[in-house]
């Protein structure tokens, strides 16, 4: 789904946000893959691989100085692990059927509580990890006088793409299976393809990562989604500017995206997004919007008005006239 300007606004306004509150905690992570280059160990489905699994990917984030164990919970499904195993569910059974916390903090380390049912599915299991570790990066280096912003969920979407995982989250929020019962989507994320998307291309923009590498990697409908918000960046260098050079100010809203029309929407006449009024978004569009909003707390500087812009126009040219006649 093309989102539209005001989502993707929010979107890139809060991932700023992220970005300002961490202050430096994030350093300069790499865009992770899943290729034998980011992930090279054999998988076999067991505690051990696990382990050198999370490892690594603690590694990428630039994490493996936080205490964290892994540990499966209950056991591995003989079948494949598609979602019909309750591969996609997040949270974790024990070995009497209760619920286990996904993740635990001991006081002396991290546990973070896998059901083995995920292990058969890659993109499951690595989107979980992934949104597991950001959940612990944001309790380990979150400032108490600056909250995090609410829904949770979301804020963690974004700091796994911040750590470099976005590729792995975006594969886990549209997840196309097929069973007896016929096809069926499931996603592990909050977020959808599409606000994940203006996040992956803004870490890619901000970072100058190669964004063709991500693309080859992921699915046809995230695929089309990151490749939209590539153009959405590409047409607005001085946004990608200031994600390099001064987040904070995006945080604050004060500015204009310039959306590009694809030439196809041209041809067939059909409304873009950025031709959609506040009317006319769409029931998931207005719930994103909702979810990324900035706290009420959070005030946007009040804009010139046109007697304003006028009156300083009018007393420029006063100072120039009289400038002129001292001359």
């Amino acid at each position: 789904m093309e989102l539209s300007p005001a989502v993707q606004k929010a979107i890139l306004q809060r991932y700023a946000r992220l970005l300002s509150s961490l202050d430096g905690e994030l350093g300069e992570r790499p865009l992770v893959l899943p290729t034998a280059e980011f992930f090279p160990d054999t998988f076999t489905h067991d505690q051990r691989s696990l382990t050198r699994l999370t490892k690594r990917m603690q590694v990428h984030a630039g994490m493996d100085d936080i205490p964290v164990t892994a540990t499966l919970v209950g056991d591995t499904p003989e079948g494949g692990g598609g979602c019909s195993t309750g591969a996609c569910g997040v949270g974790s059974a024990g070995a009497d059927g209760s619920e286990v916390a996904r993740i635990v903090d001991t006081g002396e380390r991290w546990v973070l509580n896998v059901p083995a049912a995920e292990v058969k599915h890659p993109v499951v299991l690595t989107s979980n990890i992934a949104r597991a570790l950001a959940s612990i990066f944001l309790a380990e280096t979150r400032d108490d006088e600056t909250p995090l912003d609410e829904p949770m969920d979301v804020t963690v979407d974004l700091a796994a793409v911040a750590l470099g995982f976005g590729v792995l989250v975006m594969q886990g929020s549209y997840i196309y299976s097929k069973s007896c019962g016929g096809p069926s989507v499931a996603k592990v994320t909050s977020l959808g393809p599409g606000e994940l998307a203006v996040a992956l291309a803004a870490f890619a923009a901000r970072g100058k990562h190669p964004i063709k590498a991500a693309l080859k990697q992921l699915d046809p409908t995230q695929r089309e989604a990151l490749s939209d918000a590539r153009e959405l960046f590409e047409s607005n260098e001085s946004v990608v500017a200031l994600l390099r050079e001064s987040p904070a100010r995006l945080a604050e809203g004060d500015f204009k995206l310039e959306e590009p029309k694809p030439w196809l929407l041209r041809a067939l006449g059909r409304k873009s997004a950025k031709e959609r009024t506040p009317d006319e978004l769409s029931l998931e569009e207005m719930e994103t919007l909702l979810a990324v909003a900035p706290p009420a707390a959070n005030k946007k500087k009040p804009k010139k008005s046109r007697d304003d812009d006028e009156l300083g126009s009018l007393v420029a040219e006063a100072l120039r006239e009289a400038h002129s006649d001292a001359e």
